[in-house]
């Protein structure tokens, strides 16, 4: 294992929202502090502190495939803390609270968001549009210790989630990653998905009236996240709070993510050259021994070997003494 269970934080049970503050001078772990990182969640904040464009996400996936252990040793993360199952779907029971999972499977249940649903038209069978709680919304504006980082990031902010619980959908990091012996879709799929996404959020904004052109969409990735299931936040830039502006470091756009997950695509369809052949190297002996000279073995009468250096057009003659050579020794 190669983290141990994690520490439990605060989390915003129905805004999707890590009210932990953003860190401030992180670094990543080292021998002088073994104990920065109690588990895979909290090393990948470490080792990637902010997370707001492609660089940043294309390197938290990087440390997940070749520093963390990969998506094997997510998988058992999560299944310690009980996030995933046995049958590979995220839980949906009260320990642990899984939010997002519990609406997503119906356990749940936003009476006020029936109507708003659909505005997602044709996508409303495969996402589910939810919201933070009404006192969230309230004191969007609101920068008092008591709401920020607790309140919604905007005066109109929704989080967008998908209906799919297998756990590859559970959180951008893994999307792509999950092998198909596992039940993994692949990253072509994944990209689908998040392209889906990006139209299922655009086409509720545009539907569900008084939002802005100005629509943000974000994630928030393992790590930085504090709930276990996929969720986008739709945010009207037009109208951002004081909680919108202080997550602003771990907001990963969703088109940051497309980018990347594109780029591992092409990566992954390129074909793979073999590599070069193997050439032995020859010592030099000066200048004049490199320009036209070489060298023949020979056996010799006795049995050992015999070096012949060869002058310029020497090849030739080795080639006519070497056809000769077993006429003479005949007689």
């Amino acid at each position: 294992q190669p983290f141990p269970t994690p520490r439990d934080h605060p989390s915003a049970p129905l805004g999707g929202i890590d009210r932990r503050p953003a860190p401030s001078g992180a670094m990543a772990p080292t021998a002088a502090s073994p104990s920065a990182a109690t588990s895979l969640k909290e090393a990948l904040v470490w080792r990637v502190p902010e997370v707001r464009d492609a660089a940043a996400f294309r390197e938290l996936r990087r440390q997940l495939r070749e520093e963390l252990g990969g998506v094997d040793a997510l998988r058992r993360e999560l299944l310690e803390q009980g996030f995933v199952g046995d049958d590979g779907r995220l839980t949906t029971g009260t320990t642990p609270f899984n939010v997002f999972a519990r609406l997503a499977s119906g356990q749940m249940q936003q009476p006020n968001m029936l109507e708003e649903q659909q505005h997602l038209g044709p996508h409303s069978c495969k996402f589910m549009v939810c919201s933070n709680r009404p006192e969230n919304d309230e004191h969007w504006e609101s920068d008092h210790s008591d709401w920020l980082g607790k309140a919604s990031m905007s005066r109109r902010h929704r989080l967008l989630t998908t209906t799919n619980l297998h756990w590859q959908w559970f959180n951008t990091l893994v999307l792509g990653l999950v092998p198909a012996v596992d039940g993994g879709s692949g990253l072509a799929a994944a990209i689908d998905e998040v392209e889906s996404l990006k139209d299922a959020a655009l086409t509720y904004s545009s539907r569900a009236g008084s939002w802005s052109q100005n629509v943000g969409l974000f994630f928030h990735v393992y790590g930085h996240n504090s709930v276990n299931s996929l969720h986008l936040h739709v945010l009207d830039m037009d109208a951002l709070g004081p909680t919108g502006r202080k997550y602003a470091y771990k907001n990963c756009p969703l088109d940051a993510v497309l980018q990347v997950l594109r780029e591992e695509l092409v990566a992954a369809s390129q074909p793979v050259r073999p590599p070069p052949p193997l050439v032995a190297p020859v010592a030099a002996e000066g200048a004049e021994q490199r320009q036209g000279q070489g060298a023949a073995l020979l056996a010799g009468r006795d049995g050992e070997a015999r070096s012949l250096r060869l002058g310029p057009g020497g090849w030739a003659g080795c080639l006519a003494f070497c056809l000769c050579w077993p006429r003479a020794t005949a007689k």
